[in-house]
């Protein structure tokens, strides 16, 4: 097991090498030349959506939403599927990051607050998914936490900052394989292999809450699933930097509608294996793994090992250069004039040092995960609305848009860290709050709308 996961980091070692050698400056190294094909786009996005919080949370949550985890996955291509009208207008008016569509549809002082907003949340969650990839291989391998940690941030921190979007494409494809393959293969022995001994799986599966609705997941939460979180696949960050890759505004369509149809069986995938992680009552760990160690031979751990992994770099290198990408904004003007040798070694530089703040985060913080994806709802209360504001064409003075983006973060944090209240209404304080983050964030960029 151990030669197999540290030959595969080698693997990507490799990639990051060679991809290295055909970085000459720096929209090779942002974007990868903006060259990137329809599948690449696809492969990547897919790789970037089957995050640990998409994969291992939602096979978790399955005691609690059962078959209703396929929802994680499917307001995911929900999203995606929202963002094809867009997609034109957002390629053209972007060109490395989220922020420099904000300046071109907004200014310079929208830009501002993106820049600052985005890399503090982003960097945490990077820091989530070192931690995530350090218990996996904690749980594969030998290792103690602290080393597992550092290996696994020093491989995809040096894949990412050797070759860029580049490597990141590359790897990104081959780890959408993997962690497509695994779900399927688990899935397939789950469903035909092996059951607890305990139950049969029929009775698993009826045990579970069920798809679309139970008592544990209303309409009203799967409402709340797509703003806060099926929003952040039609206005996210990460998002946004695969669609500047494609080569043209058909192939960034093309790449969307792909990995939006692939995400749709995945889903379903995740919620049977979700359903499945009920009949294990003394799990230990991620159920996902104890669902591998139940049903599958020896020879296919490796595998599910492999996938599992892959499902936690494949985000931790896109949330790692997207928000390196957003602080290099801030140098862009020093950077301008300059020799590319210079200028790709300060984007490598912040990479290297963003890529360790969020390794120490991950060691000091080792339980932080649940707390750091509030950032997405975070970033949808704060960025959704203006973004989809100024790409259906309409225009909002920039301290009106600057006012709503902080406003609309600021409630949607209270709503998600505010305790239920008395009484029938109180009990959804929060759920008020998140919506009302939306509400307001429109109000005011109507009040500050240009004619």
């Amino acid at each position: 097991m151990n030669i197999a996961l540290m030959a595969y980091l080698v693997f990507l070692v490799l990639i990051a090498v060679r991809s290295a050698r055909h970085v000459k400056d720096i929209p090779d190294f942002f974007v990868a030349r903006k060259g990137a094909s329809a599948k690449a786009v696809a492969g990547s996005l897919v790789a970037t959506i089957l995050g640990g919080s998409a994969v291992i949370g939602a096979i978790d949550s399955g005691a609690r939403l059962g078959g209703a985890a396929s929802w994680f996955m499917l307001t995911g291509a929900l999203g995606l599927i929202a963002l094809i009208p867009f997609a034109a207008r957002a390629y053209e008016h972007g060109k490395y990051a989220l922020p420099d569509l904000v300046e071109n549809l907004y200014g310079k002082g929208p830009r501002l607050v993106a820049s600052l907003v985005i890399p503090v949340a982003w960097t945490g969650i990077v820091a989530a998914q070192i931690i995530a990839a350090a218990k996996l291989l904690m749980t594969f391998t030998s290792f103690t936490y602290t080393t597992a940690a550092i290996v696994s941030a020093a491989v995809f921190t040096g894949y990412t900052l050797a070759g860029g979007q580049l490597s990141i494409l590359r790897t990104d494809f081959l780890q959408a394989c993997l962690i497509i393959a695994g779900l399927l293969v688990l899935a397939a022995f789950a469903l035909f292999a092996g059951t607890p001994e305990t139950h049969s799986l029929s009775e698993i599966l009826q045990k579970a809450p069920q798809f679309p609705f139970n008592a544990s997941f209303t309409p009203l939460d799967l409402f709340l699933l797509i703003l806060t979180y099926g929003t952040t696949y039609t206005a996210g960050p990460d998002i946004f930097s695969r669609m500047f890759c494609a080569k043209d505004t058909a192939t960034a369509k093309k790449g969307i509608a792909m990995a939006a149809a692939t995400l749709i069986p995945i889903a379903f995938v995740i919620g049977f294996l979700a359903m499945y992680g009920v009949g294990l009552e003394n799990a230990q760990g991620a159920r996902i793994t104890a669902i591998a160690t139940q049903v599958l031979p020896a020879p296919l751990i490796p595998l599910i090992a492999l996938a599992l992994l892959s499902v936690v770099l494949s985000s931790a290198d896109t949330t790692l250069l997207s928000s390196s990408v957003i602080l290099c904004g801030f140098l862009r003007k020093n950077m301008q004039g300059k020799k590319e040798s210079r200028n790709l070694a300060k984007a490598r530089l912040i990479i290297f040092l963003n890529g360790i703040v969020a390794l120490l985060l991950a060691l000091v913080f080792t339980d932080i995960i649940g707390t750091l994806l509030l950032a997405l709802a975070v970033y949808a209360g704060a960025f959704t609305v203006p973004i989809l504001w100024g790409l259906l064409g309409l225009k909002a003075k920039p301290q009106f848009v600057a006012a709503a983006i902080v406003v609309g973060g600021a409630l949607a944090l209270a709503g998600k860290l505010c305790p239920a209240l008395p009484g029938a209404l109180g009990a959804h304080t929060g759920d008020i709050l998140m919506i009302a983050a939306f509400a307001i964030n429109a109000f005011i960029l109507a009040l500050g709308r240009k004619r």
